[in-house]
């Protein structure tokens, strides 16, 4: 038998449960028509991280974040959203997150609180401050009374990001976000996801263009092709790409994102990138 203490030894080196990741992806493959848009891709995000989900248009992206959102459920594999399948639990799914699509329309001819009053309804949100609170969030107070018809598309981009907090989501997931704002905006909008983040939200937000967020991202995924080429921390993933970037430039390498990676199951063990 064990010596008690020897027991206890054992016991205090047990490393605490692992907290469960905000977003999971699991091996996921989808088609259209007879072609894979994804293959077979993994990788997970930790809570409190803001993950840019980069590629080009067409490399899978919107397809991924449908899958994660309940609009579309996977040919194989599978998404979890804080530990909850998207395909068994769609619904406790659908109160845990807050979905912002790319070129979400606006109704135009109310104002800016008429727009996150009826949303607020509809959302059975109970409590009566929740859109100031959200207002004043977004800086959108003192258009509070402005026609959403006259607002700038980065307004328009925060008044969309105002309507997915009304329900107090814990985790964000905004398609292209930034696309198409000017600098200004675009600013706003890096502040405002810098302030979420803060308040403990977790944030994955897609973009065809690495450097767009990548000042605000703590972790980003590559995906090219429907595949996913690497994932990771941004510095990292930085590191990478400027040595891959410097050996295309001494005529080592083909320039290619891939080149100077090792093969994916290599890189981020499981499967999938494992926050630090």
């Amino acid at each position: 038998s064990t010596h008690p203490t020897s027991a206890r030894g054992a016991i205090g080196h047990v490393r605490p449960p692992r907290p469960v990741p905000a977003i999971r992806v699991r091996h996921l493959w989808h088609r259209f028509a007879g072609m894979d848009v994804l293959r077979d891709v993994s990788f997970e995000v930790g809570q409190g991280e803001i993950f840019g989900f980069i590629g080009p248009n067409g490399a899978g992206k919107t397809t991924t974040i449908r899958v994660m959102t309940t609009l579309l459920e996977p040919m194989a594999g599978r998404v979890e959203i804080d530990g909850l399948d998207v395909t068994l639990d769609p619904d406790k799914v659908r109160k845990l997150i807050g979905y912002m699509p790319d070129h979400a329309g606006v109704y135009d001819r109310i104002t800016v609180r008429e727009y996150l009053e009826f949303f607020a309804d509809a959302f059975h949100v109970e409590s009566a401050n929740i859109v100031d609170t959200v207002m004043e969030l977004t800086d959108l107070k003192k258009l509070q009374d402005r026609l959403v018809v006259t607002m700038s598309k980065g307004m328009k981009q925060r008044l969309q990001l105002a309507r997915i907090l009304l329900h107090d989501p814990k985790i964000l997931i905004l398609d292209e976000p930034a696309s198409d704002l000017d600098p200004r905006a675009r600013i706003e909008i890096r502040d405002l996801l810098l302030e979420l983040r803060s308040l403990g939200k977790t944030i994955l937000l897609s973009s065809h263009i690495l450097t767009e967020l990548a000042d605000v991202c703590t972790s980003v995924g590559i995906l090219e092709r429907g595949r996913l080429v690497v994932a990771g921390p941004i510095h990292e993933i930085a590191e990478r790409l400027q040595y891959q970037q410097a050996a295309v430039e001494a005529g080592h390498a083909r320039p290619h994102a891939q080149a100077a990676l090792p093969p994916a199951s290599t890189r981020t063990g499981a499967g999938g990138y494992t926050p630090g």
